[in-house]
């Protein structure tokens, strides 16, 4: 198919005070989504864990998302980089909230003084039996609990390992050929932190084509509600990628989580009409 030339922002979200920090996501916003294999090709193209494509309504936002291999149903970092870029590019009131309809349901973004709030619906794991090939995946690392979240498609759902300390976490060298074997799209690792931030966690997803995502806004939404009974509502996260990334976390009453951090535009250029 040809489409016209289009602006596309590449922004890095849940920032820490470091330069290219956080975890980029590709963004564009469009008249109309195009068929499917554009955008896993434009997704594949920017080469970002996520790219973003939103469509302006007369209400909320359609917004969905790609990994370079393949479209998912909810992702956290990228919709705050939409919502930023939203914002910054003047597609969207900065004084406003935004609003998305997404496969994973109504979300919503509002500015909090430098920061960027999103409420997303919590996705609590239920204990899980350590599946065959965990702990190879883990390079034979012990877990204190080990969950799983609940959803029809497989590769929706995410198994949560938590780990003895951050330690553990840091120094995890997974093998990401038996990752990609697990009854989940994703694996969650995470233990209390030992420095300032009060949960550490790191998010593997190779079957997504992302062998470490940089940080993960989703996985939150599991991380939260298990951390919420030990710590209470509100506490602050560190992904401990290789790029790092910091959030805000509160659980409220449980079915929502809301996820607090920045953002910054990295790069901004044209995606030229395809042959």
């Amino acid at each position: 198919m040809s489409f016209s030339d289009q602006a596309v922002a590449v922004v890095d979200a849940f920032v820490t005070e470091a330069p290219f920090s956080g975890n980029p996501a590709g963004v564009l916003v469009l008249d109309a989504f195009p068929d499917e294999s554009w955008m896993r090709g434009v997704a594949n193209e920017l080469h970002q864990s996520e790219t973003a494509f939103v469509v302006p309504g007369n209400g909320p936002f359609s917004l969905r998302w790609f990994t370079p291999t393949t479209e998912v149903a909810l992702c956290g970092h990228a919709t705050l980089a939409a919502s930023h870029w939203l914002w910054e590019s003047g597609h969207a009131d900065p004084d406003r909230p935004v609003e998305f309809d997404t496969l994973g349901g109504r979300l919503s973004a509002r500015r909090h003084y430098d920061d960027i709030l999103l409420d997303f619906p919590a996705v609590p794991a239920r204990s899980f039996s350590p599946p065959a090939g965990l702990a190879q995946a883990l390079g034979q690392v012990d877990t204190v609990w080990t969950g799983i979240t609940d959803h029809p498609e497989v590769g929706e759902r995410n198994i949560l390992a938590v780990l003895p300390d951050e330690d553990a976490v840091r120094r995890l060298a997974p093998d990401l050929r038996a990752v990609e074997q697990l009854p989940a799209g994703g694996l969650i690792v995470t233990a209390r932190g030992a420095g300032g931030d009060d949960v550490v966690s790191r998010y593997f997803a190779p079957a997504y084509g992302i062998p470490e995502d940089p940080v993960t806004g989703s996985a939150h939404c599991t991380v939260g509600p298990y951390w919420s009974a030990q710590l209470g509502t509100e506490f602050g996260a560190r992904q401990l990628s290789p790029r790092g990334g910091h959030l805000h976390v509160s659980t409220g009453d449980g079915r929502r989580v809301e996820l607090r951090g920045r953002a910054r535009t990295t790069l901004t250029g044209t995606l030229h009409r395809t042959p």
